[in-house]
Protein backbone atom coordinates (compact mmCIF):
# COMPACT_ATOMS: atom_id res chain seq x y z
CA UNK A 1 0.00 0.00 0.00
CA UNK A 2 0.83 3.32 -0.69
CA UNK A 3 1.71 5.94 2.23
CA UNK A 4 -1.07 8.86 2.19
CA UNK A 5 0.81 11.16 4.89
CA UNK A 6 0.69 14.95 4.04
CA UNK A 7 3.41 16.95 3.09
CA UNK A 8 3.97 19.07 6.60
CA UNK A 9 2.60 21.93 6.61
CA UNK A 10 6.13 23.79 5.99
CA UNK A 11 6.53 22.21 2.46
CA UNK A 12 3.29 23.15 1.89
CA UNK A 13 4.42 26.44 2.22
CA UNK A 14 7.88 26.92 0.84
CA UNK A 15 6.43 25.36 -2.62
CA UNK A 16 3.42 28.34 -2.59
CA UNK A 17 6.06 30.82 -1.86
CA UNK A 18 8.61 29.51 -4.31
CA UNK A 19 5.70 29.01 -6.96
CA UNK A 20 4.20 32.10 -6.07
CA UNK A 21 7.55 34.43 -6.46
CA UNK A 22 8.62 32.36 -10.14
CA UNK A 23 5.11 33.19 -11.45
CA UNK A 24 5.08 36.89 -10.39
CA UNK A 25 9.09 37.54 -11.60
CA UNK A 26 7.80 35.30 -15.21
CA UNK A 27 5.27 37.64 -15.76
CA UNK A 28 6.96 40.63 -14.99
CA UNK A 29 9.66 39.65 -17.33
CA UNK A 30 7.09 38.97 -20.17
CA UNK A 31 6.16 42.63 -19.66
CA UNK A 32 9.22 44.31 -19.19
CA UNK A 33 11.65 42.23 -21.03
CA UNK A 34 9.39 40.36 -23.72
CA UNK A 35 12.50 38.75 -26.42
CA UNK A 36 11.64 36.24 -28.74
CA UNK A 37 14.51 33.51 -27.62
CA UNK A 38 15.82 32.92 -23.79
CA UNK A 39 18.60 30.30 -22.40
CA UNK A 40 17.57 27.18 -22.10
CA UNK A 41 13.54 27.46 -23.43
CA UNK A 42 14.76 29.44 -26.68
CA UNK A 43 10.80 30.88 -27.97
CA UNK A 44 8.69 28.75 -25.66
CA UNK A 45 7.05 31.95 -23.67
CA UNK A 46 7.92 32.13 -20.46
CA UNK A 47 5.08 33.11 -18.26
CA UNK A 48 3.00 29.82 -19.48
CA UNK A 49 6.24 27.50 -18.47
CA UNK A 50 6.68 28.77 -15.65
CA UNK A 51 2.96 28.58 -14.29
CA UNK A 52 2.47 24.68 -15.87
CA UNK A 53 5.72 24.14 -13.83
CA UNK A 54 4.36 25.62 -11.11
CA UNK A 55 0.98 23.91 -10.96
CA UNK A 56 2.50 20.42 -12.14
CA UNK A 57 5.24 20.07 -9.49
CA UNK A 58 3.38 20.25 -5.96
CA UNK A 59 1.18 17.19 -7.07
CA UNK A 60 4.56 15.34 -8.12
CA UNK A 61 6.09 16.39 -4.68
CA UNK A 62 3.00 15.04 -3.01
CA UNK A 63 3.62 11.51 -4.91
CA UNK A 64 7.29 11.32 -4.41
CA UNK A 65 7.09 12.21 -0.55
CA UNK A 66 3.52 9.97 -0.05
CA UNK A 67 6.35 6.94 -1.61
CA UNK A 68 9.23 7.89 -0.05
CA UNK A 69 8.33 9.55 3.27
CA UNK A 70 8.66 12.91 4.25
CA UNK A 71 12.92 14.40 4.70
CA UNK A 72 14.31 13.52 8.04
CA UNK A 73 14.84 16.89 8.99
CA UNK A 74 13.66 20.20 8.64
CA UNK A 75 15.10 23.12 7.13
CA UNK A 76 16.11 25.93 9.29
CA UNK A 77 17.69 29.40 9.17
CA UNK A 78 20.94 28.65 10.32
CA UNK A 79 20.75 25.54 7.97
CA UNK A 80 19.15 28.07 5.26
CA UNK A 81 22.15 30.73 5.84
CA UNK A 82 24.67 27.84 4.15
CA UNK A 83 23.06 27.56 1.13
CA UNK A 84 24.66 31.40 -0.12
CA UNK A 85 28.17 30.15 0.42
CA UNK A 86 27.67 26.61 -0.73
CA UNK A 87 26.34 28.07 -3.92
CA UNK A 88 29.33 30.54 -4.28
CA UNK A 89 31.21 27.32 -3.96
CA UNK A 90 29.53 25.61 -6.74
CA UNK A 91 30.08 28.67 -9.27
CA UNK A 92 34.00 28.60 -8.75
CA UNK A 93 33.59 25.71 -11.20
CA UNK A 94 32.10 27.13 -14.44
CA UNK A 95 33.49 30.92 -14.02
CA UNK A 96 37.03 28.57 -14.10
CA UNK A 97 36.07 27.18 -17.25
CA UNK A 98 34.51 30.49 -18.61
CA UNK A 99 37.79 32.06 -17.80
CA UNK A 100 39.74 28.99 -19.87
CA UNK A 101 37.10 28.32 -22.70
CA UNK A 102 34.85 31.09 -22.73
CA UNK A 103 31.24 30.04 -23.35
CA UNK A 104 29.17 32.40 -25.90
CA UNK A 105 28.33 36.51 -24.97
CA UNK A 106 24.84 36.24 -24.70
CA UNK A 107 25.09 32.89 -22.10
CA UNK A 108 23.73 34.19 -19.63
CA UNK A 109 20.50 36.71 -18.79
CA UNK A 110 22.48 40.15 -17.70
CA UNK A 111 21.39 42.53 -15.21
CA UNK A 112 18.37 43.72 -14.70
CA UNK A 113 16.30 41.09 -16.36
CA UNK A 114 18.67 38.54 -14.78
CA UNK A 115 16.75 39.17 -11.67
CA UNK A 116 12.90 38.37 -12.72
CA UNK A 117 14.58 35.58 -15.02
CA UNK A 118 16.36 33.01 -12.97
CA UNK A 119 13.80 32.70 -10.28
CA UNK A 120 11.37 32.30 -12.66
CA UNK A 121 13.15 29.26 -14.42
CA UNK A 122 14.45 28.02 -11.51
CA UNK A 123 11.13 26.76 -10.29
CA UNK A 124 11.06 25.18 -13.89
CA UNK A 125 14.71 23.29 -13.72
CA UNK A 126 13.36 21.73 -10.25
CA UNK A 127 10.48 20.68 -11.52
CA UNK A 128 11.45 19.18 -15.04
CA UNK A 129 15.08 18.03 -14.00
CA UNK A 130 14.31 16.66 -10.71
CA UNK A 131 10.75 16.32 -9.34
CA UNK A 132 10.04 14.31 -12.39
CA UNK A 133 12.53 12.12 -12.58
CA UNK A 134 12.22 11.26 -9.10
CA UNK A 135 8.40 10.93 -9.25
CA UNK A 136 8.64 8.21 -12.47
CA UNK A 137 11.69 6.44 -9.87
CA UNK A 138 9.10 6.17 -7.34
CA UNK A 139 6.28 4.85 -9.65
CA UNK A 140 8.88 2.54 -11.24
CA UNK A 141 10.06 1.17 -8.03
CA UNK A 142 8.94 -0.96 -5.29
CA UNK A 143 11.62 0.55 -2.90
CA UNK A 144 10.22 1.92 -0.20
CA UNK A 145 13.51 3.96 0.15
CA UNK A 146 15.41 6.29 -2.56
CA UNK A 147 18.31 4.31 -2.82
CA UNK A 148 21.40 5.47 -4.79
CA UNK A 149 20.17 4.04 -8.12
CA UNK A 150 16.98 5.03 -7.76
CA UNK A 151 17.74 8.99 -7.72
CA UNK A 152 20.47 8.19 -10.51
CA UNK A 153 17.87 9.18 -12.97
CA UNK A 154 17.27 12.62 -11.01
CA UNK A 155 20.72 13.69 -10.35
CA UNK A 156 21.45 12.95 -14.04
CA UNK A 157 18.97 14.20 -15.82
CA UNK A 158 20.09 18.04 -16.06
CA UNK A 159 23.78 17.02 -16.58
CA UNK A 160 22.72 14.66 -19.75
CA UNK A 161 20.82 17.98 -20.89
CA UNK A 162 23.32 20.45 -20.84
CA UNK A 163 25.27 17.96 -22.54
CA UNK A 164 23.11 17.18 -25.11
CA UNK A 165 23.48 20.88 -25.99
CA UNK A 166 26.73 21.37 -25.14
CA UNK A 167 27.93 21.31 -29.32
CA UNK A 168 29.93 17.98 -29.27
CA UNK A 169 32.38 16.05 -26.89
CA UNK A 170 34.99 19.10 -26.23
CA UNK A 171 36.71 19.32 -23.14
CA UNK A 172 34.60 22.40 -21.90
CA UNK A 173 31.38 19.83 -22.38
CA UNK A 174 33.30 17.69 -20.18
CA UNK A 175 33.95 19.89 -17.17
CA UNK A 176 30.56 21.20 -17.23
CA UNK A 177 29.45 17.59 -17.19
CA UNK A 178 31.08 17.09 -13.89
CA UNK A 179 29.99 20.06 -13.00
CA UNK A 180 26.34 20.16 -13.21
CA UNK A 181 26.38 16.82 -11.91
CA UNK A 182 28.08 17.76 -8.96
CA UNK A 183 25.24 20.50 -8.32
CA UNK A 184 22.87 17.85 -9.11
CA UNK A 185 23.71 15.28 -6.73
CA UNK A 186 23.78 18.27 -4.12
CA UNK A 187 20.39 19.36 -4.71
CA UNK A 188 18.78 15.79 -4.02
CA UNK A 189 20.31 15.43 -1.30
CA UNK A 190 19.41 18.44 -0.09
CA UNK A 191 15.77 17.33 -0.79
CA UNK A 192 15.81 13.88 0.17
CA UNK A 193 17.06 15.51 3.90
CA UNK A 194 15.64 18.69 4.03
CA UNK A 195 12.95 19.25 1.82
CA UNK A 196 12.03 21.87 -1.91
CA UNK A 197 12.72 24.60 0.12
CA UNK A 198 16.77 23.49 0.38
CA UNK A 199 16.94 22.27 -3.30
CA UNK A 200 15.77 25.34 -5.06
CA UNK A 201 17.57 27.20 -2.12
CA UNK A 202 20.66 26.10 -3.38
CA UNK A 203 19.51 26.35 -7.21
CA UNK A 204 19.22 30.00 -6.68
CA UNK A 205 22.22 30.66 -4.66
CA UNK A 206 24.00 29.12 -7.30
CA UNK A 207 22.33 31.24 -10.09
CA UNK A 208 22.96 34.39 -7.87
CA UNK A 209 26.63 33.99 -8.14
CA UNK A 210 26.90 32.14 -11.74
CA UNK A 211 24.38 33.76 -13.20
CA UNK A 212 23.67 37.47 -12.00
CA UNK A 213 26.84 38.12 -10.55
CA UNK A 214 29.59 36.40 -12.92
CA UNK A 215 26.73 37.12 -15.68
CA UNK A 216 27.74 40.92 -15.60
CA UNK A 217 31.19 40.98 -14.45
CA UNK A 218 32.50 39.02 -17.91
CA UNK A 219 31.16 40.69 -20.41
CA UNK A 220 33.73 43.84 -19.91
CA UNK A 221 36.35 41.20 -19.11
CA UNK A 222 35.84 38.39 -21.96
CA UNK A 223 34.50 40.09 -24.81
Amino acid sequence: MMRTEHLPRFQHRAYHAFAAAACLCAALFSVLYAQDSLPGIGAIPLLPTVVIASVLGLPLLRYIRARFGKQTRSLRARTAFWLLPLGAFLALPPIAIDLLHPFPRDTHVVLPRSLLFYPAIAMVAEVVFHLVPLAAAAALSAQRRPRVLLVLPAVLTEPLFQAAFSGGLTIQAILVFGNVTLISAAQVWLFLRLGFAAMIGLRLAFYLFWHVIWGTLRLPLLF
